[in-house]
């Protein structure tokens, strides 16, 4: 077990620098910090959470669409589990933030289909519901993003396939998945944002601060 807390000053630093996309200085700095706690990198970025949003570098590296930096600090965190198996990223990849939004709930709302992908590939859970008791499939919708609505109604409908598995999704979560998309492009789920107020996955501009 790895105890230990990082700074505010580091865990700013790492978010600052996945954020502005700077990937030098942020594999230099996890790289640094891994020393420094004697640990892996991927302890480093399991520790590295804003504390008051919640927010994780992947919940950055989403709302942005930096597909290539996510891909490396997914390979980050997958790199020294035992027998190859990815288990162990996963709680990450599907961290809430303070607004119950997981990484996916703001690559979905943004359009990021790479950044989608790879999440779903990983072991994102497309079936975590935010704050606004939403999935990533129904912010897509009600920001009128329809290619990723039809890819994660794709991947439900697989998940539901497997049923019998432990885990595995079910019907009902699919007729879930298919009630809150609305139908692509029509515009239900999103009147329905407006009118119970939405949630705060708008992160177009999460780049553009300090």
């Amino acid at each position: 077990m790895h105890i230990f807390t990082l700074t505010a000053d580091e865990v700013d630093d790492l978010l600052y620098f996945t954020r502005v996309n700077e990937a030098q200085d942020l594999h230099q700095t996890i790289t640094e910090l891994s020393q420094k706690y004697n640990c892996e990198a991927r302890y480093i970025l399991e520790k590295c959470i804003d504390p008051d949003t919640g927010n994780s570098v992947l919940h950055y590296c989403s709302a942005n669409g930096l597909a290539e930096l996510l891909q490396n600090l997914l390979s980050q965190l997958k790199a020294g589990e035992l027998n190859g198996k990815a288990s162990d990223c996963v709680p990450l990849i599907n961290r809430q933030n303070q607004q119950g939004n997981s990484p996916l709930h703001w690559a979905a709302y943004n359009g990021h289909m790479a950044v989608v992908k790879s999440l779903v590939d990983a072991g994102a859970d497309m079936w975590v519901k935010n704050g606004a008791g939403h999935l990533a499939v129904f912010e897509a919708e009600r920001a009128d993003k329809s290619e990723v609505v039809q890819y994660l109604l794709e991947v439900g409908g697989r998940a539901v396939e497997q049923t019998g598995r432990e885990g595995a999704a079910t019907a009902e979560d699919e007729a879930e998945v298919q009630a809150e998309a609305g139908g692509v492009g029509n515009g239900a789920a999103k009147l329905e944002a407006e009118a119970d107020g939405g949630v705060d996955v708008e992160m177009e501009d999460a780049g553009s601060s300090d």
